[in-house]
């Protein structure tokens, strides 16, 4: 006669896994997931909120490249999930407390406040800031990355933050005059209009 499980040792079974499991181990892993400078990213954020507020199995601590080959240690964010990895960076490093720069994975599926997402073109993204941006040009690190909202929406965030956004270029686009390197060109300029890239990275930057 084959044997049966008793009913209390499933239970204690059931149980165990949940007391395992911590609250961002069960969130669906395809919810969209809103980054802006309040709750688990505002700026007064440290590494020890972060792990309560997504689970130690899901923060770890890793050396991060900053550009220019120069690398930072960082708190990382479901390191081991590119769709949501997200790095911070500190400004006090030893103790890790106080953020300088939270930023998602460049294959990461966050949203900010305002319904900015990865492959988001860029003349959207300055139809919502509602006046053209400047940003570095291609062919350098920095390449691509936002330097002035001109005055526009996207200028000002709640909890005190700068939002920086990276741009990448899409196949195929007609792209030869942005690459100019460390010089800046506006986002209604007609060689952007013409490359039209797309969002790849995610920013929020914030001072001492």
């Amino acid at each position: 006669m084959p044997s049966v499980r008793p009913i209390a040792s499933r239970a204690g079974f059931l149980l165990a896994l949940m007391l395992l499991s911590s609250p961002a181990d069960a969130a669906p892993r395809g919810a969209p997931q809103v980054i802006g400078c309040s709750g688990p990213f505002s700026k007064d954020v440290s590494h020890e909120r972060i792990v309560k507020a997504f689970g130690k199995r899901n923060v770890a601590v890793e050396a991060v490249g900053i550009g220019e080959g120069e690398m930072q240690v960082a708190s990382v964010i479901f390191p081991r999930d590119p769709a949501r990895r997200v790095e911070v960076l500190w400004i006090d490093a030893k103790r890790r407390r106080k953020a300088s720069e939270i930023r998602t994975g460049i294959d990461a599926t966050w949203r900010t406040e305002q319904g900015i997402r990865r492959g988001m073109p860029l003349s959207e993204v300055e139809a919502l800031n509602g006046r053209p941006i400047e940003l570095w040009g291609f062919g350098f690190d920095y390449g691509g990355t936002t330097l002035d909202w001109k005055g526009g929406a996207l200028e000002t965030q709640a909890g005190g933050c700068t939002l920086v956004l990276r741009f990448a270029m899409r196949a195929g686009a007609d792209n030869a005059a942005v690459y100019i390197g460390e010089q800046s060109l506006m986002s209604d300029s007609e060689a952007m209009r013409k490359a039209d890239p797309v969002l790849d990275q995610v920013m929020l930057k914030f001072t001492e």
